[in-house]
């Protein structure tokens, strides 16, 4: 495997605590079945007022999620050590910019100028499980797609990244209910976790390196 030039994180869940956004509750409130995405659900509504209905109901509850959202354990800690290494970080996020930026300010040693990017739902066509997000960023990093470690902690983080081309780490936590099949590269059950991979894939790189010469 490639040695690690950026992480890529999903946001919800990941970077902050699971739990704060009710999907159940969005679900129940804008009639979408359990099983179908909510973003995918909202598109395909029949009407132009339907559709602006089921949004402003998801900005709702995106909005107090937002507001009670918390840093992750290790969240902060984990951005701080890719800094320190010069490793760039990227967040990608079904959720909407005007969210990330209120629930940062829950962060006491994390802002949005940690991030070389940020793309939402509002900057692609296509969210996560489509790679668009994850090569996008690649792109606008200027890495290639096999050195992005995307974290994440639903399938649809690391199904993005392995359409993509890029490593992956699943970060499950009490809330988890199906795990990403094809499984992930990595499976850690703490962000600190990471950081340990990086360390050890980029150690081995360079030594690989180091015998060919």
């Amino acid at each position: 495997m490639n040695s690690i030039r950026a992480v890529l994180f999903d946001f919800d869940g990941t970077l902050t605590l699971p739990g704060s956004i009710d999907f159940a509750g969005i679900k129940k409130a804008i009639r979408c079945p359990g099983d179908v995405p909510i973003l995918e659900f909202i598109e395909g509504l029949p009407s132009a007022a339907d559709q602006r209905q089921a949004w402003q109901v998801l900005e709702q509850f995106e909005d107090q999620a937002a507001l009670r959202s918390h840093p992750n354990d290790g969240a902060e800690e984990l951005v701080r050590f890719l800094k320190r290494r010069h490793i760039r970080r990227g967040i990608l996020t079904r959720n909407r910019c005007a969210s990330v930026e209120t629930a940062l300010k829950n962060f006491a040693h994390m802002r949005l100028a940690d991030f070389n990017v940020i793309i939402t739902r509002d900057h692609v066509q296509r969210p996560k499980p489509d790679p668009e997000g994850v090569l996008q960023v690649a792109r606008r990093l200027r890495v290639p797609a096999a050195t992005l470690l995307m974290v994440g902690d639903y399938r649809y983080d690391i199904e993005a990244g392995q359409r993509a081309g890029a490593p992956t780490a699943f970060l499950e936590s009490h809330l988890t209910t199906r795990c990403p099949d094809p499984p992930a590269d990595f499976v850690v059950r703490t962000l600190s976790e990471v950081s340990d991979i990086i360390d050890r894939l980029n150690r081995g790189r360079k030594k690989a390196q180091k015998d060919h010469k």
